[in-house]
């Protein structure tokens, strides 16, 4: 389920970054994300977590990416070979869209390391990568934040 919300959070940061900074035509938006598939109750947490990263850290610091202070992060030989080119792709668009810190990006490949010898896809980063973004690096994530019943029905 976090990995879903992620996706939302993905496309919501995206939108606005194509924006200037600024979340136009939130109805348009929304009924993309259900034509996507996306439940409410989905859609909602995402929008409940990013509204709530604006408060907490500025819309400023949300939409300032990283990348500029940080040199690009090269994967070493065996980390190519524990992600997918796609997983690696998708790491690296999290960290340049500021929904990953430098910290936040060591702790996925960090995470990573001990499902080995298991390929990382992008549908494994997303739960891995949703887990450190939602519940932080040392939490233990709780799903009920999102206030998932289990029972809706996803398109």
């Amino acid at each position: 389920m976090g990995e879903r919300i992620l996706e939302i959070v993905f496309y919501l940061v995206q939108h606005m970054k194509n924006n200037n900074g600024a979340l136009l035509h939130l109805d348009d938006l929304s009924q993309s994300l259900k034509n996507m598939g996306f439940s409410e109750n989905e859609i909602s947490s995402a929008y409940g977590w990013f509204l709530e990263e604006v408060q907490t850290r500025g819309m400023e610091e949300l939409m300032k990416s990283e990348r500029k202070q940080m040199p690009p992060r090269v994967f070493s030989e065996a980390e190519k070979q524990i992600f997918t080119t796609e997983a690696r792709g998708f790491l690296i668009q999290l960290h340049e869209l500021g929904l990953l810190t430098a910290e936040q990006f060591e702790a996925i490949i960090d995470r990573t390391n001990l499902l080995e010898p298991t390929i990382v896809d992008v549908r494994t980063l997303k739960i891995i990568a949703s887990s450190i973004i939602f519940g932080g690096i040392n939490r233990n994530w709780d799903l009920n934040w999102f206030n998932m019943s289990g029972e809706e029905t996803v398109h």
